[in-house]
């Protein structure tokens, strides 16, 4: 049996309150008691210690969406004057030749950021079958793989496997309502509900996909469509790309994890947490392709509610705490004081929450798994979460992975890798 006592001069557990000089008892890469340094020093003498001292100890970062694939494609973007132009160059750069080596360097590099971050869990969608997976799978980070489909894909659980372990799990993730004809989402729906697996969508990121759900003239038939030589398909006219698939019964009996989620009302955010579902916000893809901002006043209630760098086809660079601090500096006035610990918040468990993980992950509480990072910040604030926002990927120090160590700066006196 393995066992590891953790302290530390802050632990922020994100469900219960900050605990000054606390301790952390792991066992088999889960935790087993969290308290007072002092009494857990006393109460397991004998077992090594880990006397991590000044900084910040709290759950790995859940980076709930992102396309590490697609690295690449961002040094071929141009100019793009909304999401209808910026998504004719993604479809044109990915018809051109690419090769296996530059999509595999992208996810390697990606890997290599988000690690350096304090990102431990990540919602990766997989787009070149499966090309990203060996590579997730030895990086040592904790991965929900979202193979992207669309109608083509057809049975595609014959396709894909859909493997599951202590780290690594597939879900099936339909890529939009604009292209993925009602059939096939209700095919990937019926899957889902039988096997009791969750699935992933991109939802309500564009007014052009209002437009397209109002039978309204809109980009993706007037330009999308014959670019990629899809031919318009029937559905149901609905307001809003939320209540389309609520017609559709995409959210019945089903756990759903809904991306972007910019264009939907107030009125059914309540909806939302009715039907349980997992929102993922993507603060600077939203603001780099220009589609808007969600309404965070109403989303901010929600407890399923995580966030996401996206690719960097939509983004400047994977680096998550940007994004953290891109996202307080946006909504922090609107959500008042509670904003640095909200922010956090989107970045541990609601985002555990968010991939359905928060059983497991998210939080420092008896039984979840000791997925772990150490900061240091250069400058802390009085408010232990403003100052998680403040730092920098080099204030992270160590990244722990269901008890094991995959990134570490700081010397580790005993063995916690094995």
């Amino acid at each position: 049996m393995e066992k590891v006592l953790i302290t530390a001069d802050t632990i922020l557990p994100i469900s219960s309150p900050p605990l000054i000089k606390g301790s952390i008892l792991i066992v088999d890469g889960k935790i087993r008691e969290i308290g007072k340094a002092s009494k857990l020093k006393k109460k397991y003498q004998g077992i090594p210690t880990l006397e991590l001292g000044d900084g910040i100890l709290l759950p790995g970062f859940v980076n709930a969406h992102t396309h590490l694939e697609l690295g690449w494609i961002g040094k071929r973007i141009g100019k793009f004057s909304g999401f209808i132009s910026w998504l004719k160059q993604i479809i044109k750069a990915r018809m051109a030749d690419t090769t296996r080596e530059e999509i595999e360097t992208s996810v390697e590099e990606g890997i290599k950021m988000l690690l350096q971050c304090g990102v431990t869990t990540i919602g990766e969608i997989s787009s070149y079958g499966g090309l990203d997976k060996p590579l997730l799978k030895k990086s040592g980070m904790r991965t929900v793989l979202f193979p992207e489909l669309f109608d083509w894909h057809g049975d595609f659980w014959e396709i894909f496997s859909f493997d599951k372990d202590d780290t690594f799990e597939e879900r099936p993730f339909p890529h939009a309502t604009y292209s993925c004809s009602p059939e096939f989402l209700k095919k990937v729906w019926r899957f889902n509900h039988q096997r009791g697996i969750p699935l992933g969508i991109h939802l309500a990121e564009s007014p052009d996909e209002v437009k397209f759900l109002r039978g309204e003239e809109n980009g993706f038939e007037k330009k999308i469509f014959p670019l990629i030589g899809k031919e318009p398909f029937v559905r149901d006219k609905t307001d809003t790309p939320f209540q389309y698939l609520k017609g559709l019964k995409f959210f019945n009996g089903t756990k759903v994890t809904a991306v972007h989620m910019v264009q939907i009302l107030p009125e059914e955010v309540e909806e939302v947490n009715k039907h349980d579902i997992g929102i993922v916000l993507c603060p600077r893809s939203n603001f780099f392709l220009k589609v808007g901002t969600p309404p965070l006043k109403y989303l901010a209630k929600l407890e399923r509610i995580g966030i996401g760098t996206d690719g960097l086809s939509s983004n400047f660079n994977l680096d998550f705490l940007e994004e953290l601090r891109f996202f307080y500096l946006t909504f922090g006035k609107k959500l008042g004081k509670r904003a640095p610990f909200f922010t956090i918040y989107l970045a541990t468990l609601g985002g555990a929450r968010a991939l359905f993980l928060d059983e497991r992950i998210g939080s420092i509480d008896k039984g979840k798994e000791a997925d772990l990072i150490f900061l240091s910040p250069k400058n802390p604030f009085p408010d232990p979460y403003l100052s998680v926002i403040s730092c920098s990927k080099e204030d992270v120090k160590l990244v722990i992975v269901r008890g094991k160590v995959v990134s570490s700066k700081t010397e580790i006196p005993i063995n916690i890798h094995d």
